[in-house]
């Protein structure tokens, strides 16, 4: 999903592949299990808001099967514009300003994708106006608060570089603790049977989780610099941290938030 401060809206397609499979890999299994612990099942209806790279996409396709249908929206559909799945269809709208179906999903799933949207208020009334009564709402997001580096040389500018990247999100007008708000936005919705699970990773260098880190990093060096909250200097010691397998660190939590549509709506 990319809108006008995605931070990585101008990534290069290719290393931007890279990025995406490594947290397709890392985060997969725990959003497959989510929606599984909900039940889809053959002849659901299924949204992807921010389909990236499209593996929940097509994972989804095989649960609801030839009966079922699986709709993935995307700012940027690049990466699964040539999808050939009969059973999916691929639409590039921006899910903050263009209505889908009323009452026609039985489920939706987003992941990192709120955070970066300036109107997220008007997409997640978008996407829960969509659900059918009785749907189930499956949103994962981020809280940077808990990225922390212990114990090793580098902790400290690894820590300012943590400072950074907050101070570049609150910059750019996004919440870099947005996972935190979700059960409360799930009870203004008026969601039933909420349920929320975390995932905070704690890991050395050379992980998965710390390679996406790096990889963002690269990326976004001249951005954390600029906060002045870190130097030149201390990026590369982040980047660096993150191959050494003596180097651990918390990183940033996803919080998970399932709810359900109401039957009847007040």
């Amino acid at each position: 999903m990319t809108s006008p401060q995605y931070v990585f809206q101008d990534s290069d397609r290719d290393r931007e592949k890279v990025r995406l499979s490594a947290i397709q890999d890392e985060f997969d299994p725990d959003s497959r299990h989510r929606l599984s612990q909900i039940g889809i099942t053959a002849g659901w209806f299924a949204l992807e808001v921010g389909a990236g790279m499209g593996s929940m996409m097509s994972w989804m396709a095989t649960q609801v099967g030839n009966k079922g249908k699986v709709v993935a929206v995307d700012i940027d559909t690049h990466f699964i514009e040539n999808t050939n799945l009969p059973n999916v269809e691929i639409r590039r709208l921006d899910i903050a300003k263009e209505k889908l179906v009323i009452s026609y999903f039985d489920v939706c799933h987003a992941r990192y994708v709120l955070l970066h949207l300036r109107e997220w208020e008007k997409a997640i009334e978008n996407i829960w106006q969509s659900l059918k009564p009785g749907g189930w709402l499956v949103i994962e997001e981020p809280d940077f608060s808990t990225s922390t580096a212990v114990g090793h040389p580098a902790s400290k500018p690894v820590n300012r570089v943590n400072k950074a990247i907050i101070n570049m999100f609150n910059s750019m007008s996004i919440d870099p603790y947005f996972g935190r708000r979700l059960p409360e936005i799930f009870q203004q919705l008026g969601a039933e049977e909420i349920k929320v699970e975390t995932y905070l990773p704690f890991a050395n260098g050379g992980s998965r989780i710390a390679q996406i880190m790096k990889m963002s990093a690269q990326h976004l060096t001249d951005r954390y610099v600029g906060t002045g909250e870190c130097l030149l200097a201390d990026v590369e010691q982040y980047i660096a941290a993150a191959d050494d397998p003596l180097a651990w660190a918390y990183y940033y939590t996803t919080v998970a938030t399932i709810g359900r549509k109401p039957l009847i709506e007040p």
